[in-house]
């Protein structure tokens, strides 16, 4: 691959991005081989021969490219910059015009101001906080006098109408629990108003579930868990509602001349449940039609649903159902709306891929990783090795700004997915899968159950009640450990990651913050690793000699 048609800047997202007031991150993707890369930057409106330079700091690399990042800062905010790039014996210089020999200002690329609504601003108190999934009705049951009929004992195979009488008590009562396991925010399943059991066909959107404990057990919950030091995350889901919602059954009875009938995607009149005659989730669910959410009075109507309930209950965040199908100028809007009294709000957003769309500072504030548990299993059932799995990632992480990087939320299974333990068919392959995430960059989503190898093939089996007598286990002790380890860890909640070489399965890296690192070893094998290096032992089952830091077979072992 030659240099000069492996190269990459344009001034926007997430090549270019405010992170002050006059500081601009610039980035350059290149091909690998790229020892260093100056940037000579100056004043949009200074035509003198002044010119400042900044080398770049050699951040991600895959499989082809590396991508250079530094921050310039020009006090009148204006920018014009190029990059200098040095490759073997060769001083390229790459501009807005391509290669130039000796550019002038003409060729450089424009900046042209930075404004206060620019700065990219990640919320507080979130930066590689842990979270846990919890599906309200499996998990506890703490007041069993708001249940629903035919509720089933734990812990059988549930089935698509199965209750077990989990609520809001339930999950006060565990809180402790949740504490011990070093757990800095919960993500509640939906908690509105529904017909089915899994409350993704919202029927009532200002009515908390009352088989759940209602709104007042709601604002207990939110109370409780903030004196636990814990965070409260809803389940927001916008992108369509259930057929009994009252404005949809409006129009099914009123036709066009209903004031609702562009509230949703509506193929033609009369609206027909039984032929479907209009686009619902993934369209192939009738009882959830979708919302038309380009519709300027359904972003309206759903935004205030968002704030009302922010305001209300002082949650701190929001996972958005399926994000990447909702109107961008509904999450545009949004965020502005919510953000103008709660700048601290998580908005994540469930995306399956790529999702720089949705990640440039103006709609979520990170999503879903399912591309890290992707190339995890991908990993564990050998059919790729460990550098490519870090490859993988780090072409991932690529697609947005670095400060994005610590607040994307990583995770092994959700109420989507297989669970992690049944997939692999190894319990100990399992628990070091979740220590593994426990110590990787970003935000960790626990899925309720897996930190006890709580089993699960797919929807509905994957959302099997919470079994309490296994909390006590050594491989739950290990979670638990490994939780609390994070959670009191700056290194490990905000340090960046480099991968280490390694053969087989083993996955080694180091954490780095402030000049601190930490080294981490994952040792799938059933043999010890011996990784070249110096250090001390700090957690798990291993042992530092003079010249290697050894980790036991299927353990996993970090060194200071």
């Amino acid at each position: 691959m030659s240099i000069k048609t492996s190269v990459f800047h344009v001034p926007d997202i997430p090549y270019a991005y405010p992170v002050g007031p006059d500081r601009l991150n610039v980035r350059l993707k290149i091909g690998r081989g790229v020892k260093q890369v100056i940037v000579h930057y100056k004043n949009l409106y200074d035509h003198t021969d002044n010119i400042s330079s900044q080398p770049m700091e050699l951040l991600l690399t895959d499989r082809n490219y590396a991508l250079f990042e530094t921050t310039i800062q020009v006090k009148e905010r204006h920018f014009k910059y190029y990059f200098e790039i040095h490759w073997r014996k060769q001083k390229l210089c790459y501009t807005s015009d391509g290669w130039q020999k000796n550019p002038v200002p003409q060729n450089y690329f424009y900046y042209p101001v930075i404004n206060e609504s620019d700065i990219l601003q990640m919320p507080k108190g979130w930066e590689g906080e842990t979270i846990y999934q919890i599906w309200v009705d499996r998990f506890f049951d703490g007041n069993p006098a708001n249940n629903p009929e035919n509720v089933k004992p734990p812990y059988g195979k549930p089935d698509r109408s199965t209750y077990y009488g989990g609520d809001f008590a339930g999950i006060i009562a565990k809180l402790p629990y949740l504490v011990s396991l070093g757990v800095s925010a919960i993500y509640l399943s939906p908690v509105f108003k529904s017909p089915s059991y899994h409350k993704y066909d919202i029927s009532d959107y200002d009515t908390i579930e009352t088989i759940y404990g209602g709104e007042k057990g709601l604002m207990e919950l939110v109370d409780k868990a903030h004196e636990a030091g814990i965070k409260v995350v809803l389940d927001a889901v916008f992108n369509h509602c259930s057929i009994l919602h009252p404005y949809f059954q409006e129009v099914v009875k009123n036709g066009e001349s209903s004031r609702y009938a562009k509230w949703f995607c509506i193929e033609s009149f009369p609206v027909d449940p039984e032929k479907g005659n209009y686009d619902t989730f993934a369209s192939l669910v009738p009882e959830m039609p979708k919302w038309n959410t380009s519709n300027p009075e359904v972003i309206a109507y759903l935004t205030d649903i968002c704030v009302n309930w922010t305001k209300k209950l002082q949650i701190d965040g929001w996972r958005f159902d399926v994000a990447d199908e909702v109107s961008t100028h509904l999450w545009g809007f949004l965020r502005k709306t919510i953000k103008r009294d709660f700048p601290d709000v998580l908005m994540i957003g469930e995306i399956w891929n790529q999702a720089g769309r949705w990640m440039q500072g103006d709609q979520m504030d990170t999503v879903t990783n399912y591309k890290y548990r992707f190339w995890l299993l991908e990993f564990l059932t050998g059919k790729i090795g460990s550098e490519d799995f870090w490859n993988h990632l780090n072409t991932y992480k690529m697609l947005y700004p670095t400060p994005m990087s610590n607040y994307l939320v990583n995770l092994i299974g959700s109420h989507d997915t297989i669970r992690s333990v049944t997939f692999l068919k190894n319990r100990s392959d399992h628990f070091l899968t979740l220590g593994f995430l426990l110590l990787s960059e970003g935000i960790p989503l626990i899925y309720y159950g897996d930190e006890i190898g709580l089993e699960g093939n797919v929807d509905p089996d994957n959302r099997r009640a919470f079994d309490w007598s296994k909390i006590n286990s050594e491989d739950n002790s290990l979670i638990r450990a490994l939780g609390c380890l994070r959670k009191n860890s700056a290194i490990l909640k905000k340090g960046k990651t480099i991968p280490l070489k390694t053969k087989g399965k083993v996955l080694a890296f180091k954490r780095i913050y402030q000049n601190q690192m930490l080294t981490v070893v994952v040792n799938y094998t059933e043999q010890s690793f011996y990784l070249k290096g110096q250090g001390k032992l700090l957690f798990g089952n291993g042992f530092a000699t003079k010249k290697s830091l050894v980790t036991l077979p299927k353990s996993i072992a970090i060194f200071s």
